[in-house]
């Protein structure tokens, strides 16, 4: 693939955390608006603490595989496998190596495909997170990664990312950051709108289209005071100091994503009714709450702690009534429902899910909020904020250290309950 350009990653990685070494993805794509297509080279490198002498990557069924490299492996195979997150079947990539690696290893996949309608308008080319565009390893899905990405584009294109392009040129830019692993994001485009707050912290918004209207301004002043307030707040340990709205009107949902971004695709969003501004301020709170795996009932660690955080912005600007409304509304739907410790989502429709992950757990959180106080509460929220709590276990060894043994084994009552 000539058009592929070779990065270049010597220091790139230098200032990464204390953390246990993450995944590296380095990507290289090529998108053709006209047509709606893509073609990306995708190399994922496991550090050398992961020594299983198997690998797998899933891959949308959609897209076409042309290549995969992986050097020193054994055995590699592509097959269709169903999935039960996705109700659906994948493309599987397995590696197999002779005998547990001391060593980095690398997967490249090279694979081309045509988003749906669902991602694309005359304005823009959507590849996000909820794109399905990237390959994952199973049940990792939104496994913290670090990565590099460069795009190419046809002359007269833009591409915004969640992070500034260190360099860009006519059809091409490239970008570096850390987030999820399928939360990669690039918006292609022949133009957008951009405005940024004037207070610190830094928030803008990017709009796919010539202008912003009345409703992207309300929307970008709701999302400074919401950030200002989460800095204060759940995010006082780890703040936010520059955040970015994606507003690539392709009309189908939102998301929050780790890495200081939010994707609002609604075409009409009014940041000053309060079932926008709840999900506005749900999603923000992602950049928190997005370590917890989705399989499991640890799901509740991103949904119900983005719910409950969004219903504490509510009460903090003063509306106290919406707030007690919302939980009301919430507590309505819980009785009969299973232990949100040990919840398989498996066994289960949606809504139940929904009725045990989002509105059992924000009770939960409302209960611990009561029985702890606001300053307490808080301090247990910033401390699961900023040690990226990712299991159940963690956080109640989170609220024995900030309230005590006897709060532990209370809230563990309550999630058995």
């Amino acid at each position: 693939m000539k058009f592929f350009l070779l990065l270049l990653f010597l220091g790139f990685f230098s200032n990464a955390s204390a953390r246990q070494p993450e995944p590296v993805v380095q990507l290289q794509v090529r998108v053709l608006p006209e047509t709606h297509a893509f073609t990306c080279r995708y190399t994922l490198t496991v550090p050398a603490n992961d020594t299983a002498t198997t690998l797998a990557l899933h891959l949308d069924r959609r897209f076409r595989i042309e290549r995969v490299q992986a050097p020193r492996a054994r055995q590699q195979r592509v097959a269709r496998v169903y999935y039960p997150f996705f109700a659906d079947t994948v493309q599987c990539v397995q590696v197999r190596y002779a005998a547990r690696s001391h060593h980095a290893r690398r997967i490249t996949l090279t694979y081309s495909g045509v988003l749906t309608e669902k991602f694309f308008t005359a304005q823009v080319i959507e590849l996000s997170g909820h794109t399905g565009w990237l390959p994952f390893r199973p049940r990792r899905e939104y496994e913290p990664v670090r990565y590099a990405l460069d795009v190419r584009t046809p002359p007269g294109y833009q591409v915004q990312s969640t992070t500034a392009p260190p360099r860009h040129g006519p059809g091409r830019w490239t970008f570096r950051g850390r987030t999820s692993a399928i939360e990669i994001t690039a918006l292609v485009g022949p133009h957008f709108a951009r405005a940024q707050a004037r207070a610190r912290p830094l928030v803008g918004v990017a709009k796919a289209g010539p202008a912003l209207v009345r409703a992207d301004s309300m929307l970008l002043r709701q999302a400074a005071g919401i950030i200002g307030f989460y800095n204060r707040t759940i995010g006082r340990q780890d703040s936010i100091k520059g955040f970015t709205v994606f507003l690539p009107g392709t009309n189908r949902d939102a998301f929050g994503l780790l890495a200081n971004a939010t994707v609002i695709t609604y075409s009409e969003f009014n940041a000053a009714d309060r079932g926008d501004l709840l999900i506005l301020a749900h999603e923000i709170s992602h950049k928190w709450w997005g370590y917890g795996s989705v399989h499991d009932e640890n799901d509740w660690l991103n949904e119900a702690f983005a719910t409950y955080s969004s219903l504490l912005y509510l009460q903090a600007r003063g509306d106290t009534a919406g707030y007690r409304a919302e939980l009301a509304k919430r507590a309505a739907t819980i009785a009969g429902t299973p232990p949100l410790l040990g919840f398989d989502r498996t066994k289960y429709d949606y809504p139940m899910y929904r009725r045990v992950i989002y509105n059992k757990g924000t009770m939960i959180l409302a209960a611990l909020h009561a029985r702890l106080g606001t300053t307490r509460f808080v301090e247990v929220l910033a401390a699961t904020a900023a040690r990226q709590v990712s299991t159940t276990t963690a956080f109640l060894d989170v609220v024995a250290q900030t309230a005590g043994p006897d709060t532990r084994a209370w809230l563990l009552a309550e999630l058995q309950r």
